[in-house]
């Protein structure tokens, strides 16, 4: 099969944003290559759906991390996207630029200064409300619900008053120890991923052709290019042959991976696994950062979430408001409140993200049904990670019987400066959830009361509880060389001719909050320079 130009591995955030770009501003003939499924299913049109698609085995890859020494040698669950979407079709739709303090180490180039990665966000994002009736095209919608959140909210905003926080009210701007309402990509009551305002516009495109359900076996290599890509599509193994090249956008792990896969990676591993070494790239895989947090739950008086969704009196209503005019719980995302803060900070920058939710819940792990399971009581939720952990993992490759698996090692808390910033967590939780506002609203703490717990007790039970915010990036991460990273400032992999990387594996370092936003900000971005590149080559 050598019909196409360019091959796109990957249909998520990035690979979406890619292709509308190639389709629209090229005449190139593209082939995108997804693994998963189509994104039609109401457990992801629906926002409060995603609870659904925690384990879903058809649209997520269901990974586990390898025991995490630092986490009482604990396997993480590592859910991500397999679907037309990928993560941004099963996540929490939180929307959030980070910081400007974040793109600092991204500054390779005047493409990607912070004016350019700024003005790049401007370009994306389309700031959308309740009276917002029309989206235009190729535009995320940056939602304020803040009309909508839950009411218990005002005594989180009060509380953060008293410590003289910034208040500001999407989380849009670069102000230090600021709270606010986080922004979501939800348009008239439906998630509003990559895929539906990138990829449905284009889908019928005569130069686009889309394989879903399809697996990239292997990368073939010859004289610095990639000469075809081996897939299993319809139950049969064939041939890619593109003319021009391809982009990998399957993410932070299955990128990496299929390279590792390929013979593209560190020499050394690679002989390990007795798979031949086509390039020495000693920095595929490594660096792999991604945000850990835990949340504390509190009982409370005050009727929450808990009550629409975890009752089935609550959950009829709940439905019944959504079905009528797509509002109410259902409609939203969980994460309703939050901020970055700077608590003893070891950097000039923010060491703590918030998390403020109406609701308490748990996960039932390793089990289909129930996925999240509301608790019965009223309650809500002070959550936090750290907003630029230092710990640096990687993903490497695990023999199966007939193949090899991501392994996936994230090496949590390998680093002392992310200690630190639990305990400044632990002491800000102290502090924080004695104050007056909070106080007159909670009844009691689930599981451990911070107040009474010392910083050993508190990173004890950290270590048994804590999990990953699904936020893995930076295993290919964009440098100056291969002797520092995996592809240059132009997206190229270096030492190939024809191999680009587009995803959340080439952030230089993880951002603060989450990272669906600037994964599309970087995509749009990147896409740009590809473009550039193609046209001045293969006009």
């Amino acid at each position: 099969m050598d019909n196409f130009d360019i091959v796109i591995v990957g249909a998520g955030s990035a690979g979406c944003i890619v292709s509308n770009q190639i389709i629209k501003n090229t005449n190139l003939k593209v082939l995108l290559i997804e693994a998963g499924p189509g994104d039609n299913s109401p457990t992801i049109q629906v926002p409060l759906g995603y609870g659904m698609t925690f384990y879903h085995k058809k649209m997520n890859w269901n990974f586990y991390s390898e025991a995490q020494k630092n986490l009482n040698n604990r396997e993480i669950y590592y859910p991500r996207g397999k679907v037309l979407g990928g993560s941004g079709s099963i996540n929490a739709m939180i929307y959030a630029r980070g910081l400007s303090s974040d793109f600092q180490n991204w500054n390779l180039s005047s493409d990607w200064s912070w004016k350019n990665i700024k003005a790049t966000y401007d370009q994306i994002e389309f700031t959308v409300n309740d009276k917002t009736n029309i989206l235009p095209p190729n535009k995320i919608p940056v939602n304020d619900v803040s009309k909508k959140h839950h009411l218990i909210l005002r005594n989180f905003f009060d509380a953060a008053n008293d410590f003289k926080f910034n208040f500001n009210k999407q989380l849009k701007t670069s102000l230090e120890n600021q709270v606010g309402n986080y922004n979501v990509n939800i348009f008239n009551g439906f998630r509003t991923s990559s895929s539906k305002v990138f990829l449905k516009p284009i889908i019928k495109h005569p130069n686009l052709t889309i394989f879903t359900k399809t697996e990239v076996l292997k990368l073939n290599y010859e004289n610095n290019k990639i000469i075809s890509l081996k897939i299993k599509h319809k139950n049969k193994v064939i041939s890619v042959k593109p003319k021009i090249g391809t982009i990998l956008s399957s993410g932070a792990i299955m990128t990496p991976y299929l390279l590792l896969k390929s013979g593209i990676g560190n020499a050394e591993e690679l002989n390990n696994y007795n798979i031949p070494i086509n390039l020495h790239s000693p920095h595929i895989g490594k660096n792999l950062q991604d945000h850990l947090g835990l949340d504390y739950l509190y009982k409370t008086s005050m009727m929450t979430l808990n009550y629409d969704l975890g009752t089935w009196s609550g959950r009829i209503k709940s439905i019944l408001k959504y079905l009528y005019n797509r509002t109410g719980p259902f409609a939203l995302s969980l994460n309703q409140g939050g901020g970055y803060i700077n608590w003893n900070s070891l950097d000039p920058y923010p060491n703590i993200q918030l998390y403020f939710n109406p609701l308490t819940y748990s996960v039932s792990y390793k089990k289909n049904r129930p996925l999240l399971k509301t608790d019965k009581f009223n309650g809500f939720i002070i959550g936090f990670n750290s907003c630029r952990p230092k710990s640096l993992g990687e993903v490497k490759l695990r023999a199966s019987k007939t193949d090899y698996l991501p392994s996936i090692d994230p090496k949590y808390l390998s680093d002392e400066r992310d200690i630190h910033d639990l305990y400044s967590a632990f002491d800000f939780i102290r502090n924080f959830s004695t104050n007056r506002h909070l106080k007159e609203i909670i009844d009691s703490s689930v599981n451990i009361t911070p107040i009474n717990a010392n910083n050993e007790e508190l990173l004890g039970h950290f270590k048994s509880n804590a999990g990953t915010v699904y936020h893995p990036c930076g295993t290919c991460r964009m440098s100056k060389d291969i002797n520092s990273g995996v592809v240059s400032e132009k997206l190229k992999v270096h030492g190939i001719k024809n191999l680009w990387i587009v995803d959340a594996s080439i952030m230089p370092n993880i951002t603060s909050g989450n990272i669906n936003a600037p994964v599309m900000m970087l995509s749009y971005l990147s896409s740009k320079i590809i473009i550039e590149e193609l046209k001045q080559k293969y006009k």
